[in-house]
């Protein structure tokens, strides 16, 4: 079913059967490193990603890039951009990914005002993390880093404590506004500490508790 396969289990069932008709069928998968759009493209098309995980990043002035976010199963990718004409970032695949695409002339009212709750809470956890990067020094962001990926994977039926990155640790000291030293780093402290166990792009989360009243002790005024 178009549900379970493309769209976030928030959106109800009605109204969905004429919207599925119009929208098309998962496209072959990206495979990892393949750019989905880029900063600049016109947006004509959302995505729902279906497996997989892509990151948004941007080219900054210096010609680096720069990672704004990582999307994951269950998320549709350009609500946050809806209201603009072209896309202010680029996709691209972290690992081999499936997308559906909607296009936006599919959507209709009902499912308009579904996707603008969705959009909302997409927008907020954005603000939430831009948030703790900006109030928070690198110890603190790479524990709510890590405790948000946990989140995330949990709800997905995988491990709370055994994260598998799909991306890789240069993408997430952009991320995190961190020189990819300081990342290192921090990993190693935490490591120190007995918080974490990392080996390759696995890092085992040791005293997930314990992280947990860090970042409430952070978040407490």
């Amino acid at each position: 079913m178009f549900k379970s396969g493309c769209l976030p289990a928030e959106l109800e069932d009605q109204h969905l059967t004429r919207f599925e008709q119009t929208v098309g069928r998962p496209q072959h998968p990206l495979r990892a490193g393949q750019i989905l759009v880029r900063q600049g493209d016109p947006i004509d098309t959302l995505y729902a990603l279906r497996a997989g995980a892509m990151k948004a990043f941007f080219d900054a002035a210096d010609g680096t890039e720069r990672v704004m976010a990582f999307r994951f199963p269950g998320t549709i990718i350009g609500l946050a951009e809806a209201y603009q004409t072209r896309w202010s970032r680029s996709l691209s695949a972290l690992e081999d990914s499936w997308l559906c695409h909607i296009p936006l002339h599919a959507i209709d009212n009902v499912l308009q005002r579904q996707l603008m709750h969705l959009m909302s809470e997409c927008l907020r956890r954005e603000y939430e993390a831009h948030l703790t990067l900006a109030l928070n020094g690198g110890a603190r962001r790479v524990i709510a880093f890590l405790l948000d990926l946990s989140a995330i994977f949990s709800a997905r039926g995988q491990s709370a404590v055994d994260l598998r990155l799909p991306m890789t640790y240069l993408d997430i000291a952009s991320h995190l506004g961190m020189r990819h030293e300081s990342l290192s780093r921090t990993l190693s402290q935490l490591e120190q500490q007995g918080l974490i166990q990392k080996s390759g792009r696995i890092i085992h989360l040791s005293d997930i508790d314990r992280l947990r009243r860090i970042k409430h002790e952070m978040e407490t005024p």
